[in-house]
């Protein structure tokens, strides 16, 4: 009896143990990653840690007149997980396009089809896959294995033929017939769904709202296009020197060592003739390689100017990325634009993340949209405004959800909410404090619109934005205050290090977070991240404390989300001080602050905030009011 009274004794404690490490809540279906080992309480993957990944070899082309994508596909699939595979998924997720398919706004009829993505032919290690194998619903479709299913460790062979016609409709969701011979296409290829620790196989439809949530794979993908087209895409070109002609392949080649701007060619130099080597063949394969990215997206036009320069993102190994604007001569903000991505980059390699940008590549290509994609950006033109942060917000998704493969689809807070606090500080500081914009969220916080952001993404709709971009980047700026910017630094860094080439769960980077500051942070996470509620402080008023000489200011915290204190005091012989408290003063819960100013002045005036700080009711930050 007293043995079995021990056991349970034991067993509690370690209970309460594991329990103890956050007080911060955990669905049960992240438990059992802890329990499994793939995942661990310190925020560092699990030493059971898998991911599934694949190689894709593709060749494509679009037949520019009838818009008609076709491709041939071979897939190398490897199932690293301990699980039998009795099925694998494929995402197809033009079948958004597909008449019936659930969709998060409507779209023009003339882009809806009946069949959606054109399936061929189908194999499987070398032998069709009969159809009533196949089950396709939403934009996926489930091969049925159940014969010869996918064994731990193994690896097999998929091939796919499709085909479809690209959507010319004007809004269509991150895609662009942006003419009639020019596009951009993502989302364009059969490709195999995630399978992880955390849910099995990634069951959430592409509606056109939500975004990524892709494995790392490699690619080597030809794209044909009609003579006198140019092509750019995801990865590294192979082909250059046998398609373009001596003098422009050496201003190309030029460009990857040159800080400064070079024009690879223009629509006047196009027309001239005498940028491609030949002109006599009906298509020509563009050649592109790209290893460990978790998707691939290209773009192609008869007409766009190229710019290109390269920049320094790796001081230690001097390693550079080649960053390109591919543009239509009527955008008038382009010409800037190959300068700013180049500007940009470097300032996200040195300054915000901090973390050498991890991709060879960059094109931003005028398209109709502002959307990421591995080294891929379609950006609508700005003109007249300035380009700088669209160029800089799409390219700093580079970092999430892409080098850390966040789950969108669930957390899109994980990527988007960094983009719009990249997005801010980035143009704020390039632009010498003159651009940057940050997203409100005063107005909506507090709201029945303002949903915490640890609600799935999937699960939103209106709320949606502000819950993946103003609260999370408000969280994030008061995060910077909080730590000061060595130790969030050193905080991104360790994340970065430990998740790069991952999926991150919102528990791992909490964790992490934790664990690389020194101090356990749930009391910020909870109520930014998991609880309902608002930011709102306000001047109750001003005292003399006679005892100290001085006058003081009552700052009261009036919301529950913990906010960072700025207060400008103005005195009456015209003098001026600024004091600041990080949100951590109201770590323990305290509701009510009282600052105390110089010594022997009246305070004329006080105001409270600043541009970063959100606070639901201004009235009050006034004073006198």
């Amino acid at each position: 009896m007293l043995g079995r009274f021990l056991l349970t004794l034991t067993f509690l404690a370690a209970l309460h143990s594991l329990f103890a490490q956050t007080s911060l809540f955990l669905p049960r279906n992240y438990l059992k990653s802890y329990d499994r080992g793939t995942r661990s309480w310190d925020g560092k993957p699990g030493q059971n840690y898998w991911q599934n990944r694949a190689a894709y070899n593709i060749a494509a082309k679009i037949e520019p007149k009838t818009r008609l994508l076709s491709g041939d596909e071979t897939i190398t699939y490897t199932n690293n997980s301990p699980d039998t595979l009795k099925s694998v998924r494929f995402k197809l997720q033009h079948d958004r396009y597909r008449k019936g398919a659930q969709r998060s706004s409507d779209l023009d009829p003339s882009d809806v089809s009946d069949e959606g993505t054109h399936i061929e032919n189908l194999t499987f290690n070398g032998m069709p896959v009969d159809a009533s194998d196949q089950n396709r619903f939403a934009t996926f479709l489930d091969i049925s294995l159940k014969n010869t299913p996918v064994l731990p460790k193994s690896t097999v062979t998929f091939m796919v033929r499709w085909s479809y016609t690209l959507p010319a409709a004007k809004g269509s969701a991150r895609e662009c017939v942006c003419d009639s011979s020019t596009f951009f296409v993502p989302y364009w290829y059969p490709q195999i769904a995630v399978y992880d620790d955390l849910n099995g196989w990634a069951s959430f439809p592409y509606t056109g709202q939500q975004e990524f949530y892709n494995d790392f794979s490699d690619y080597d993908v030809t794209i044909n296009m009609p003579a006198g087209f140019q092509v750019w895409a995801t990865g590294e070109w192979q082909n250059a020197t046998d398609i373009l002609s001596p003098e422009y392949f050496s201003r190309w080649e030029k460009a990857h060592s040159s800080a400064s701007v070079i024009s690879i060619f223009s629509e006047k130099e196009l027309k001239m003739g005498g940028v491609y080597k030949t002109s006599e063949r009906s298509n020509i394969g563009f050649h592109f390689k790209a290893s460990d990215v978790p998707d691939f997206a290209f773009a192609s036009s008869d007409h766009n100017n190229w710019d290109a320069n390269s920049v320094i993102v790796d001081d230690k190994t001097g390693r550079r990325t080649f960053v390109s604007a591919a543009y239509n001569t009527a955008s008038t903000d382009y010409p800037q634009v190959a300068k700013i991505a180049a500007d940009g980059i470097r300032a996200m390699s040195t300054y915000l993340p901090g973390y050498p940008f991890p991709y060879p590549v960059m094109t931003v290509f005028n398209g109709d949209d502002g959307m990421e994609y591995p080294m891929m950006c379609n950006d609508v033109s700005t003109a007249p405004r300035s380009p700088l942060g669209l160029t800089l917000h799409e390219i700093s998704h580079t970092y999430f959800p892409f080098m850390m493969g966040i789950n969108e689809q669930d957390h899109a807070w994980m990527d988007e909410g960094w983009a719009a606090f990249f997005d801010y500080l980035l143009s704020d500081s390039l632009s010498n404090h003159t651009e940057g914009a940050v997203r409100d969220y005063s107005s909506i916080a507090g709201t029945e619109n303002d949903v915490p952001p640890m609600v799935r993404a999937r699960n939103l709709g209106t709320a949606y934005r502000n819950a993946s971009y103003q609260r999370p980047s408000q969280a994030y700026f008061t995060l910077l205050d909080l730590l000061g910017y060595e130790k969030f630094h050193a905080c991104m860094t360790e994340y970065m290090n430990r998740w790069k080439g991952k999926h991150p769960a919102p528990f791992d980077f909490f964790q992490t977070w934790n664990d690389a500051s020194g101090q356990n942070l749930d009391w910020f996470w909870k109520p930014w991240f998991f609880d309902w509620g608002y930011p709102d402080l306000g001047i109750q008023g001003v005292i003399t404390d006679e005892a100290a000489h001085c006058q003081v200011i009552m700052i009261e915290r009036k919301g529950n989300i913990p906010v960072p204190i700025q207060l400008d005091v103005e005195y009456s012989d015209g003098s001026k001080e600024t004091f600041h408290q990080t949100a951590a003063v109201w770590r323990d819960g305290k509701q009510n602050l009282k600052v105390a100013c110089a010594e022997g002045k009246k305070v004329k005036s006080a105001m409270l905030g600043r541009t970063t700080i959100p606070d639901v009711d201004r009235v009050d930050n006034k004073w006198p009011k």
